[in-house]
């Protein structure tokens, strides 16, 4: 038998929780920051300019160059930015559900 989440009826009223706007900027601006602390923003620019030297810039185009870097520059954000990001999404999430009906 199928739930409601493999037949789309029956949505959970969770499932459309959303960040507000100055939520989604402040974690977007605290992530920046951390990833720039731990020199991670400067290990992603070594990768992008080494990739279009030995590539070549002629040879290369946005899309392609960002499929490459993109994997990488993702496997390479440290474990303790990801969760310090996890804990601070879920807590503004939950400042952003509706409050419980008695």
């Amino acid at each position: 038998m199928s739930n409601s989440k493999e037949t789309g009826t029956d949505s959970d009223p969770l499932d459309d929780v959303k960040l507000n706007s100055s939520d989604s900027v402040a974690l977007k601006d605290l992530l920046q920051k951390r990833l720039s602390e731990c020199g991670w923003r400067k290990d992603i620019e070594e990768l992008i300019r080494q990739t279009i030297k030995e590539r070549g810039v002629a040879n290369l185009t946005h899309d392609e160059l960002a499929a490459e870097i993109v994997p990488h520059a993702r496997a390479l954000v440290p474990e303790v930015i990801r969760k310090e990001m996890l804990v601070r999404v879920r807590a503004a999430l939950e400042t952003s559900l509706p409050p419980e009906k008695n």
